[in-house]
């Protein structure tokens, strides 16, 4: 192997280059961006090499003898038995895994409350440090703490930790620590005590590199001031990189829990960091214990949460919010995407699937009730309003909630989606006086294993709080045996050991620390099919 290593390094770097160039790395002029790791000791003779080509890294990670940096192809043959150079892989690119959709449930599910622990059941949460690498924070939202919370802004060029251009990164925040201060919505940790570390890695274009993740969990570690330390990692990707896996091994080893998204492709195949032996890898399922069709299923997935429709904070006024009432009667309504924002009152009409101007002589001004089916949400929403429609309202032509888009058609009436039931229920009123209304807000439903994530950090972080005498792998070690078991039974792929359960995992600590083993990483499991797969 090391004569491999020594001899045929520059043939499989010339071998690998097209496969990574396709993988999305390629960088500036033409260059791609690798992660280069250095052999023991070799760091500083690495960099003098790269110096000597006119190469500077793009990202230094000197705690790790590794750099990010650029490099055509003529760099590559260069390389070629470099006594410095350890490895050379792709500096892979990671993503934040969410999905416009909205499914409404609480904190409840995963027993993260008062009525399941108490009251003050995060008081101790101070001496503890939930670090989010994300895309920022709002800290002028109204309903997120600002005085426990510290940033790092640049770890990879992302901007700003107090700017959140993609949303994801605030939306996240809440599920994790939302006040309860009688507004928006509640966190797992909403006493405002928990210290906060944001670490910003995506801008408003969504994606970022390993060798970024790398310096934001090093970020995260130099917040930790001696606090117990964790982190949530609602991102991911399908390439691995050793370079990254082995700063998390070092991290795990130092103390940290470290908790990742499985993924939101639906399929088996692995994501990074989750599905690193030292990473939580977290699925996400629904408000009735399903597993979502969105969520990756694999042996590497530990544990479980609510990742369907979970409501919680986004910056100031960058949420579209629905309001429907009929005498006194409040509806669940989804705005389409792009709707105009206004507020209307009209009686309710019965426009059919809405394929065309459907409001008679006398109907003019009312509200169009439209069945989902036949034609585009848009075509629905300008046909309500040619025949002289205030406001559009499509029910679901199938149980769920209808979130819609009008898929960047320019409309000049407000246009939300409603459930069947409600649709159904609505027609039984025709001719009576509703109100629909389309506003700006602060707080969005969102979908995918990123919303999943922070319910297990979460949870882990609140459960350590109040055993911080235990250990990082004592405290997985709680989540894993405590989770409420779902599908098959056992550990399986879909649901890892289950729904991860703050009460059941508190309970068990109660009789000390070492009272579980360790789950062994992320590997094993029976890779066997959860009941509750779509």
């Amino acid at each position: 192997m090391k004569q491999f290593w020594r001899g045929g390094l520059a043939l499989w770097l010339l071998m690998m280059v097209g496969a990574w160039a396709q993988a999305g790395q390629e960088g500036i002029a033409g260059k791609t961006r690798y992660l280069l790791q250095a052999n023991p000791g070799q760091y500083q003779a690495l960099t003098r090499l790269l110096q000597r080509r006119g190469t500077t890294p793009a990202l230094a990670l000197p705690a790790h003898e590794a750099a990010a940096v650029y490099l055509a192809d003529e760099d590559l043959a260069a390389l070629r038995g470099q006594p410095a150079l350890r490895w050379l892989e792709p500096d892979v690119k990671r993503y934040p895994m969410s999905l416009p959709q909205q499914v409404p449930y609480g904190i409840g599910l995963v027993q993260a409350d008062a009525a399941h622990l108490g009251n003050n059941f995060d008081s101790a949460s101070g001496n503890l440090l939930l670090c989010l690498i994300d895309s920022g924070y709002d800290q002028t939202h109204e309903d997120l703490p600002l005085t426990t919370v510290q940033g790092i802004s640049d770890p990879g060029g992302a901007g700003d930790w107090f700017v959140d251009e993609l949303h994801h990164g605030t939306h996240v925040a809440g599920t994790l620590a939302a006040l309860n201060n009688s507004i928006g919505v509640l966190g797992v940790l909403p006493s405002g005590q928990v210290g906060l570390g944001i670490v910003k890695v995506f801008d408003g274009d969504g994606w970022a590199y390993s060798s970024s993740l790398i310096a934001a969990l090093d970020a995260c570690r130099q917040l930790q001031a001696g606090r117990s330390l964790v982190v949530n990692m609602s991102l991911g990707g399908i390439l691995s990189s050793r370079t990254e896996d082995r700063a998390f091994a070092d991290a795990y080893k130092a103390g940290v829990l470290l908790v990742a998204a499985a993924g939101n492709d639906g399929s088996s195949r692995k994501s990074y960091p989750a599905s690193y032996a030292s990473v939580i890898s977290v699925a996400a399922l629904d408000e009735a214990k399903q597993i979502a069709s969105f969520s990756q299923h694999n042996s590497a997935v530990e544990l479980a949460a609510p990742g369907v429709g979970v409501l919680s904070t986004v910056p100031m006024g960058s949420a579209l919010l629905g309001e429907l009432t009929q005498g006194g009667n409040a509806y669940k309504a989804l705005p389409m995407e792009g709707s105009v924002l206004a507020s209307q009152m009209g009686p309710l009409v019965d426009c059919g699937l809405g394929d065309s101007p459907c409001l008679a002589a006398g109907q003019a001004n009312g509200l169009c009730l439209i069945a989902r089916g036949s034609i585009s949400f848009a075509d629905k929403v300008l046909n309500c309003q040619a025949g002289g429609g205030r406001g559009a309202i499509i029910y679901n032509n199938v149980d769920g909630d209808l979130n819609g888009t009008l898929g960047g058609v320019t409309t000049q009436i407000p246009s939300v989606g409603i459930r069947q039931a409600d649709g159904l229920s609505l027609l039984t009123l025709l001719g009576q006086s509703a109100q629909l209304t389309v506003s700006q807000g602060n707080y969005a439903y969102y979908d995918g294993t990123s919303m999943a994530t922070p319910h297990v950090a979460g949870v882990a972080a609140l459960v350590w709080s109040r055993h911080l005498a235990c250990s990082n792998a004592e405290i997985r070690s709680a989540l894993a045996a405590s989770a409420l078991d779902l599908g098959e039974p056992g550990r399986d792929s879909y649901f890892g050991y289950g729904l991860v359960q703050a009460q059941s995992a508190d309970d068990l600590l109660l009789a000390g620390c070492t009272t579980t083993p360790d789950t062994g990483g992320a590997t094993g499991g029976k890779g066997g099919k959860g009941g509750g797969k779509p």
